[in-house]
């Protein structure tokens, strides 16, 4: 080929940078179009040092920076790019509006979760009330089950939102499972009983759902009480139906004695629902099954000292129930993943809170500043307006919530504060993020290339390169025939 052209080139991973080279090889003629700044892809394979080491890599290359946008007004690129710059692997550059200023990034600390929600939806009527559209406003958030407290919100409000590359909330698989094992202490109804008691595996398949819906229409009786009737014989014998049976039995005797989130974390556990998501891997599923605890013990916390099972699921029926049709003039609610490429006249971004974003897996430096970038991205999504928010308080495993170092990456004079944080707060959180940025800063580097070392268990050998990258020495030990990564932190003598 002539001429090679590769798009979003920041987002290539391994396999298709090497086609790429391969393509171009023979007239060296690749020209790349990407912005490093919008990375966001790692977990997909994407590669950021492909295009940061673009001109290292290739000879005789030209960078040509495109830095002028004509989406954002300049007060929410004075944010956005004074987030980014705390960046350390970046190609160093500014975007400059050529709109112009419009309003300053509002940043609002909410006490509560449902206080920050609250404030959205003021917003958003404020916004209506002068003449905007639903469908011009955008809520973005880090993962699907930020979106929980929003939506009890809007249907409360009759606010119009359509949620994309998702579910809604109370219509996510996991939480009408363990809904349902609730509704069944409480109620023991028929539409919860063929729901779960196959949740996890029983062996309890259609045949024997047939068997026991026949003998509750024969006798007039719950499905459940068929199947406590019918433990014995020999259809139901060779099931975990009486395991079942006795998990049920075991929290109608006792829920109303208990708090009922410590009913939902013993039915998690004891039904094995908690640990068949964990050893499937579907950390999301996990996620959203934590912000229903957290809504369970808001609700404690908001109703005092006498709280009833049979009062939440009345509460929460108003979600669960809702059969909301979707219009054209609608909020639109999404991740940021799903957000990318795309523009909104009004964005908010919402619980911009340690532990959510950036998320509390992050275990390396290059894993935060993709962090980073992703909180870049949203911010950038922007036209007219942005708005930022956090709300403070506890979560249901008792720990502290911090507003987010991407709000504190931001210089103070590109955002209007609606209230001022608490000093204390802000030590406390910045305490927080400075200890959080001590455990995952890069291992140093304690030697050079051409270096002698000793290893415990590999003996002598001699450093041949340092890869910063990936934080390890490449060394040739005198007693192995092939080279080894070794990593930064593992101990070394210098002979």
């Amino acid at each position: 080929m002539m001429y090679v052209m590769v798009d979003e080139f920041q987002d290539l991973n391994d396999m298709q940078y090497e086609l790429a080279n391969i393509l171009s090889n023979y007239h060296k003629n690749l020209f790349v179009v990407g912005d490093p700044d919008q990375t966001i892809y790692s977990w997909r394979g994407a590669n950021i040092n492909y295009i940061i080491n673009f001109d290292k890599n290739h000879e005789d290359t030209k960078t040509i920076i495109l830095n002028k946008n004509y989406r954002s007004s300049k007060d929410i690129l004075d944010a956005s790019n004074s987030l980014i710059k705390n960046n350390k692997n970046r190609i160093k550059k500014d975007l400059i509006s050529v709109k112009g200023k419009n309003i300053k990034t509002l940043y609002n600390h909410a006490k509560t979760q449902r206080e920050e929600a609250e404030w959205i939806t003021k917003q958003i009527k404020s916004l209506i009330s002068s003449g905007k559209k639903y469908n011009e406003i955008a809520i973005l958030y880090r993962a699907h089950y930020v979106s929980r407290t929003l939506e009890e919100i809007f249907i409360r409000n009759k606010i119009p939102y359509t949620i994309y590359s998702g579910i809604e909330f109370y219509k996510r698989k996991e939480i009408k499972d363990i809904l349902s094992y609730l509704r069944m202490i409480v109620y023991g109804d028929d539409l919860s009983f063929q729901r779960i008691i196959n949740e996890p595996r029983r062996n309890f398949g259609n045949k024997r759902m047939s068997f026991v819906k026949e003998y509750a229409e024969l006798h007039n009786c719950s499905m459940y009480n068929a199947l406590k009737e019918n433990l014995d014989d020999n259809i139901i014998k060779t099931t975990r139906a009486n395991e079942f049976v006795d998990l049920i039995e075991k929290y109608r005797k006792i829920y109303k004695e208990m708090n009922f989130s410590d009913v939902l974390s013993s039915i998690l556990e004891e039904s094995g629902y908690e640990a068949m998501l964990r050893l499937a891997g579907e950390d999301s599923r996990l996620d959203n099954l934590a912000e229903l605890k957290q809504s369970i013990f808001e609700y404690e916390k908001s109703t005092g000292e006498i709280n009833y099972l049979e009062d939440y699921l009345q509460n929460i029926a108003l979600f669960t129930n809702a059969d909301k049709e979707y219009e054209k003039d609608s909020i639109k609610m999404m991740t940021i993943h799903s957000a990318k490429g795309l523009e909104f006249p009004y964005v908010f971004v919402c619980e911009l809170n340690e532990g959510v974003f950036p998320n509390k897996h992050i275990r390396t430096e290059s894993e935060l500043e993709e962090e980073r970038r992703l909180a870049y991205v949203a911010y950038t999504r922007a036209e007219n307006i942005l708005f930022l928010s956090d709300a403070e308080g506890k979560n249901y495993d008792g720990t502290f919530r911090y507003p987010s170092r991407f709000i504190f990456n931001i210089n103070k004079d590109f955002l209007e504060y609606t209230v001022e944080l608490d000093e204390q707060l802000v030590d406390d959180a910045t305490s927080f993020i400075n200890d959080s940025e001590e455990k995952i800063s890069p291992p140093k580097v304690m030697f050079n290339v051409g270096d002698f070392v000793r290893h415990k268990l590999l003996g002598i050998g001699k450093i041949l390169e340092v890869r910063d990258d990936i934080y390890s020495y490449v060394i040739k030990f005198n007693n192995s025939k092939t080279e080894r990564n070794i990593s930064f932190k593992t101990f070394l003598e210098k002979v």
